[in-house]
């Protein structure tokens, strides 16, 4: 996580990096750069706090690949987040939601290997459907990155899309992740799962705001 000052938009901006959250009740900005990854936007209008974390994989299996308290897994993502913003003074039945990522950014191989960026869109939907934590808005899916960065005082969203040609930087640095969660939970006679090695360059274009 590292915190800098916005000249664009005057404020002070939070990035978040995989497996890491924020939440607050100053009036700042929170960022974070998605491929295959989600990022999930809590916000409670009625108490005056917000936040967002970004998770790797759903960890909602039983496959050993997914069995950890890292934040990088969705379950534990989320429940470290809507625990903060409890803390913070936020009421669960006010909660609202945005979700954004999982676009298919990665290319994987291997018969135990599900489609990531689908199960983290999928598993983000149903928890937040599960907690009775209604979904504002959304952008997912698709074959682009995104640039994220949430607006805490007004809850509201600037998307920017980065084209899967142009993604590189990005595809690598999820590719690396995913490599270094699979050899801490991996056990001698599991199968292993097989990264393809992609390589292009980093573009961002389309901004949207949510």
């Amino acid at each position: 996580m590292t915190i800098a000052f916005d000249g664009r938009f005057n404020l002070e901006r939070v990035t978040i990096m995989p497996g890491e959250h924020h939440g607050t009740r100053e009036e700042r900005i929170i960022a974070t750069l998605l491929g295959s990854c989600v990022a999930v936007a809590v916000y409670d209008p009625a108490n005056g706090v917000s936040g967002m974390n970004h998770f790797m994989l759903p960890g909602t299996t039983g496959e050993q690949f997914y069995l950890t308290d890292s934040g990088r897994y969705g379950m534990y993502a989320m429940d470290l987040l809507i625990g903060a913003l409890v803390k913070l003074g936020g009421n669960r039945k006010s909660f609202r939601a945005k979700v954004f990522g999982g676009g298919s950014v990665l290319q994987l191989t291997g018969d135990q290997t599900p489609k990531v960026a689908e199960s983290n869109v999928r598993f983000a939907f149903e928890y937040l459907e599960a907690e009775s934590i209604p979904v504002v808005s959304s952008d997912v899916g698709g074959t682009e990155g995104r640039q994220v960065l949430l607006f805490t005082a007004t809850a509201k969203v600037l998307v920017r899309k980065i084209r899967r040609d142009k993604i590189a930087p990005l595809r690598s640095e999820e590719l690396n992740h995913l490599k270094s969660i699979r050899q801490k939970v991996r056990k001698p006679g599991t199968e292993a799962v097989v990264f393809d090695d992609l390589s292009t360059t980093r573009d961002t274009r389309g901004d949207q705001r949510q």
